[in-house]
């Protein structure tokens, strides 16, 4: 069973560095796809699988603002 709040804490995160990796810096790029790993990992999920669920929360986030 996947851990709501573990998995709320990791979008809450990797939403926030996803959104500085559009600057020019291959760091932040960098950051974001070890913590990314790294979050799959400790919540038992694909990368990839993952990714799609931060993409969809910062859509989400981004219409909530608007």
């Amino acid at each position: 069973m996947l851990d709501q709040q573990l998995l709320k804490q990791a979008l809450d995160e990797l939403v926030i560095l996803k959104s500085c990796v559009h600057g020019p810096s291959r760091f932040l790029g960098r950051l974001y796809a070890s913590a990314l790993e790294e979050w799959a990992d400790q919540l038992s999920i694909d990368p990839p699988k993952l990714d799609k669920l931060v993409v969809t929360k910062e859509a989400a986030s981004i219409q909530h603002h608007h």
